[in-house]
């Protein structure tokens, strides 16, 4: 025993001779990365003990509190819409939490990569008692970080706002932050040197201040950049993969401090060394807390990193507390919006392209296939996807390219899955001429999955001059395989200027070979037109049509309802009453309106109530819909946009909207007047550009809907509730 005791000092001489020799190698980044890959057993610890019971917690209190305002998207758990006040509250909690916890973990795991690097082993109970002794010198330096990281945002977005030079503003705020980087040696200097947060503030400056590049330097690549860059490599690598994704990212996490705390604690030992401080460097090591050496243990340490990440997995593939599931693709990111302007194969036009304002119709096509009419100033498109996940969208011509590109085209859809697409064809030489022999005529196009073709005989089935060209056309697929056509047009000038009239044409085929026309009703002249939204057309089961027409001037809905397929006898009905009051509606904020025909020929109408913005349903109590129950799916004053309207399988109606105070889009589900909402996903950037849904092979909801948010920043986005009950 005497023998052995003799020869410790000495070992403890020579490990701490060793060590200071080592202290004085160049290349800390690497060095420290090393160091902390073959100690990373021991350093991880801490983040461990700290970090995984708060994880936990936070996760469950998360779960408490979230109430229907979450779902698993892409395999992912989101929060759908704005977080609201509870959320906030938590994340507020949260914060506090996890920057009390790393007031812990990272000075903790300095104490034992210095007393490793020191020579001496150090137990992590005395490492973490060690800096929590301190915790008000480590408060103190956690608030004068955050007022040295306002100061310099402030000081790179002043100068901003003052010269307008982006790149110089980024490049003095990033000089700014550089140099205050040798704050970061102030952790040590409190928890090694048991210094206050100004001394250890001063020390840290001292002995980095003839070489301040070489610090800064090596704190940016070691403590922010190399870190950064690990978790933008994680993100490519597991890129729509979640699962995988948060998994690897909750160990990536705690396994980043061990690396950070590593790179302090070796740059602030190396530059005592460089100093030639060996008096302060022996105190450091003299006073680090001492412990007896223990062999690690990598099994328990690595289920405890590998935890957060299985328990996410399994509560995503079990969603035990049966949370909706979305799938989602934003189309556009498979989709070049800019295609080049090489001549296509078929016409010798440019390749379409999309944009923001095109969306007007979505549609289960044939088999799995979606399919979705575009148009807005020029011919209008075809998007068709392979399934409602749409990877992979193929983007083609309707419309052939001389057209009255102007007028919107509407659509319906065939029993077979083909689409039914207007045109309004104008002469080659008049499609940028406009004179008084210009002339507009209303075709038809068959459009399957691959391509669109004239109707068989390519009967006109409407001329419009120059002047007369404000014509309204609406589609509806008859149960037979025909079509009915139903336009507005005005009266001759000598005629009532209040009113216009309504004609139907009703066809046997799809192609509307023999069409027959006859004006069926008059309703109020609607000065402004909401390209195809103020007139929709619609057949009951038992072949009698059924059209409705939304005033954009007052908010006024008419319903003109057929006794037979002829339409030999229609009643006209207003369910919706004019309202003139002047709320106040921008452009895409105009009320818009759809219909659905139930099975026993009654109509649901959804629609946006002129009074007050309120989303609304109208349950109609009898075909021509002269009595109907209303429920209001929004609160007054909400800005909201839509609706959507489809039927479901057990009959119910589903109404989309979105609800742009709370960044998201819902689904209101009513059996009658009882109405469910769901929100179904969030809107980063903006919606209020376009919504449409349909129901896929399964019976399931998609939503197509542009989130837009200005100039360029825009997507398609192809929502499908996958479990919306």
């Amino acid at each position: 025993m005497s023998r052995l005791s003799a020869e410790g000092p000495a070992v403890r001489d020579d490990r701490r001779t060793d060590a200071w020799a080592e202290m004085r190698r160049d290349g800390v980044v690497w060095l420290a990365y090393a160091f902390a890959a073959r100690h990373l057993i021991g350093l991880v610890m801490p983040g461990l003990l700290v970090f995984l019971p708060l994880g936990l917690i936070a996760v469950s209190a998360l779960v408490v509190i979230v109430d229907g305002s979450a779902a698993v998207v892409n395999g992912g758990f989101e929060l759908i819409g704005s977080p609201g006040v509870p959320v906030l509250a938590w994340s507020g909690v949260v914060l506090v939490a996890t920057v009390t916890g790393q007031m812990v973990v990272l000075p903790a795991t300095v104490v034992l990569a210095a007393g490793r690097l020191a020579g001496k082993n150090v137990s992590v109970s005395g490492a973490m008692w060690a800096a929590a002794r301190r915790w008000p010198a480590m408060l103190a330096l956690v608030l004068v970080g955050a007022v040295v990281i306002g100061a310099d945002a402030a000081a790179g977005f002043g100068l901003l706002m003052w010269t307008g030079a982006q790149v110089t503003a980024f490049a003095v705020m990033a000089f700014l932050v550089l140099f205050s980087l040798p704050c970061l040696l102030a952790v040590p200097g409190v928890v090694l040197k048991r210094r206050s947060a100004k001394g250890a503030l001063a020390l840290a400056y001292r002995l980095t201040s003839d070489a301040p590049w070489a610090t800064a330097l090596t704190l940016a690549f070691g403590f922010v950049i190399f870190p950064a860059l690990a978790q933008q490599a994680l993100n490519v690598a597991t890129s729509g993969i979640p699962i995988v994704r948060i998994g690897v990212g909750c160990v990536l996490a705690l396994v980043a401090v061990p690396f950070q705390a590593t790179v302090i604690a070796r740059l602030f030992l190396h530059r005592l060394a460089i100093a030639g401080m060996t008096t302060e460097f022996k105190e450091i090591a003299d006073g680090l807390p001492g412990s007896t050496s223990r062999p690690a243990r990598p099994v328990p340490v690595l289920v405890a990193l590998l935890l957060p990440g299985l328990l996410y997995g399994g509560a995503v593939l079990v969603n035990p507390l049966g949370w909706l599931e979305v799938s989602e693709t934003a189309v556009t990111k498979n989709l070049p919006r800019n295609a080049g302007d090489e001549a296509s194969e078929v016409d010798g036009r440019p390749q379409p392209r999309l944009d923001w304002s095109e969306l007007q119709a979505l549609y289960a096509g044939q088999g799995e296939r979606m399919v979705m009419l575009m148009d807005d100033t020029r011919e209008a498109k075809l998007l068709t996807c392979a399934d409602s996940n749409c990877a992979s969208p193929r983007l083609t011509w309707a419309e052939p390219a001389a057209v009255d590109a102007e007028r919107t085209a509407v659509s319906a859809l065939l029993a077979d899955g083909r689409l039914v697409v207007t045109t309004w064809a104008v002469e080659e030489h008049y499609r940028w001429v406009y004179d008084e022999n210009w002339r507009a005529r209303l075709g038809l196009l068959l459009c399957d999955a691959m391509a669109c073709v004239p109707a068989p005989g390519g009967k006109i089935l409407a001329e419009v001059t120059w002047g007369s060209r404000n014509r309204v056309v609406a589609l509806a697929a008859r149960p037979g395989g025909g079509l009915v056509v139903a336009q507005l047009h005005g009266l001759s000038e000598e005629s009532d200027a209040d009113k216009e009239v309504l004609s139907l044409i009703v066809c046997d085929d799809p192609g509307c070979a023999r069409p027959r026309t006859k004006e069926v009703a008059k309703v109020p002249v609607n000065t402004y037109t909401g390209g195809g939204r103020d007139l929709i057309a619609g057949v009951d089961p038992d072949d009698r049509p059924v059209m409705l027409r939304l005033d954009q001037d007052s908010g006024a809905i008419h319903v003109v309802s057929c006794d037979d397929p002829a339409c030999a006898r229609a009643r006209v009905e207003q369910p919706v009453g004019d309202d003139s009051s002047g709320y106040l509606f921008d452009r895409r904020g105009r009320p818009h309106a759809a219909m659905a025909i139930r099975a026993d020929g009654r109509p649901l109408i959804a629609y946006q109530d002129m009074a007050d913005g309120t989303i609304k349903l109208l349950d109609c109590r009898t075909r021509a819909c002269s009595q109907a129950d209303t429920a209001t799916l929004t609160a007054p004053g909400d800005r909201d946009a839509g609706p959507a309207l489809v039927l479901d399988r057990a009959g119910r109606a589903m109404v989309a909207f979105q609800d742009l105070d709370r960044e998201r889009i819902v689904i209101a589900t009513c059996t009658g007047t009882r109405c469910t909402r769901t929100p179904v996903t969030t809107i980063p950037r903006g919606g209020g550009r376009g919504l449409a849904m349909t129901l896929d092979g399964r019976g399931r909801p998609v939503l197509a809907w542009m989130d837009f948010g200005g100039g360029d920043d825009w997507d398609l986005v192809v929502t499908t509730p996958l479990t919306l009950r």
